[in-house]
């Protein structure tokens, strides 16, 4: 198992000026293997406390290359979903566990910039954005596994 974070205000951003759009470098090659050719995937995701009352439901948007998601029309970079839970009547955060998306198999990653969209099911920029943590959870798929999909 390999796991990636995606943390908004680590130092592997290139940019985070808009919180809602990160763009992340990610040396994949330093740590996953090429024996794979594929991973099964799964991600969880939390943000930071934010002063106010967070409402938008939204979608976790990555291009990591070619994934098993669609939206009905075809291929989407739309990997799960992240909510919003009040912690007291003025602090709320956005949140998203593993049990809440389903697992989606990439090929091995090559683009070395990745960005990460925070959308709303509209499709439009969720907005009050805290800084937040993504972890990325890749679990290899072998020659074996391959033959028998």
């Amino acid at each position: 198992m390999f796991q990636v974070i995606f943390n908004s205000q680590g130092a592997n951003v290139v940019s985070n000026a808009n919180l809602n759009s990160v763009i992340y470098n990610v040396n994949w090659g330093a740590f996953l293997p090429r024996k794979y050719k594929k991973f099964h995937c799964q991600f969880v995701f939390k943000s930071l406390n934010y002063a106010g009352i967070l409402t938008d439901n939204g979608f976790v948007n990555m291009n990591l290359g070619t994934i098993n998601s669609f939206d009905g029309y075809g291929m989407s970079s739309n990997l799960g979903i992240i909510y919003p839970i009040a912690q007291t009547a003025s602090t709320s955060f956005y949140n998203s566990t593993n049990n809440d998306n389903n697992d989606f198999s990439i090929n091995y990653p090559t683009n070395l910039q990745i960005q990460i969209k925070l959308n709303t099911f509209a499709g439009v920029a969720i907005s009050n954005m805290p800084h937040y943590c993504l972890l990325l959870n890749l679990r290899g798929i072998t020659d074996t596994e391959l033959g028998t999909i």
